[in-house]
């Protein structure tokens, strides 16, 4: 299947303004919408991301991110896989990104994200 003229014209477009606006440097608002989606309805995003990561066979991939305190970068590959293509999409619309840009930052702001949860998660449970 071959691009049209209009899709290479719009790609080339949002490439530009996703550096003229700094959308894959400026990660504080797609960060916020990531964990209000990850905690949102008694944490019903992070049980979709390990349910996703169970189905994919990346629970290793969360482990290491719960278990570092500097979780490293991950991939497209793995962002998609974890994230349902509506939650990126929202994400995106949240923060004011592309989709394209969303999914770059999201790679750098999942990990720490996952990590957040779990500290949440023991700090929370050493409470009661």
């Amino acid at each position: 299947m071959t691009v049209s003229t209009k899709d290479k014209i719009s790609s080339a477009m949002t490439a530009v303004a996703d550096t003229v606006t700094a959308a894959t440097t400026d990660k504080s608002g797609l960060s916020s919408a990531l964990i209000h989606y990850l905690e949102r309805d008694n944490n019903a995003g992070q049980n979709v991301v390990r349910r996703n990561a169970e189905q994919h066979g990346l629970r290793s991939v969360l482990s290491q991110w719960e278990n570092h305190s500097i979780p490293e970068p991950t991939t497209e590959d793995v962002v998609q896989k974890l994230l349902p293509s509506d939650v990126i999409d929202l994400l995106a619309k949240e923060s004011g990104l592309s989709r394209n840009a969303a999914i770059t930052s999201l790679q750098d702001v999942l990990p720490p994200a996952c990590r957040t949860d779990t500290i949440d998660t023991r700090s929370r449970s050493h409470q009661i």
